[in-house]
């Protein structure tokens, strides 16, 4: 009766492994970087957008999309920058052979 319990115990656990693996591997920084494109992307649009509807709500022309669009480019160009810089600092310290440069 023991080993029946244990090999129920055995196929639960398979079957749970099963279904919690993923399918395929992918690598934690791709997924790190590849959002960095789409955080700068959607900050522009996003200081686009509000910049558009001040202009429509305060009738100024294209003042406030001017203005907003400049600042969501700074702003995320700098969020950019700093991200790029932080990963791969952590890429030099978990991988030796970027210490060469």
């Amino acid at each position: 009766m023991d080993g029946n319990n244990n090999n129920s115990e055995k196929n639960k656990s398979s079957i749970k492994d099963v279904l919690t693996k993923p399918f395929f591997k992918v690598d934690n920084r791709i997924a790190q970087y590849s959002g960095l494109g789409i955080t700068l992307i959607v900050t522009i649009l996003l200081f686009l957008w509000i910049g558009m509807w001040l202009d429509g709500k305060f009738n100024t022309g294209v003042l406030f999309t001017l203005i907003l669009t400049a600042i969501g480019f700074s702003a995320g160009f700098y969020s950019f920058y700093l991200n790029i810089k932080k990963l791969t600092q952590e890429d030099k310290k978990e991988n030796p052979k970027y210490n060469r440069y």
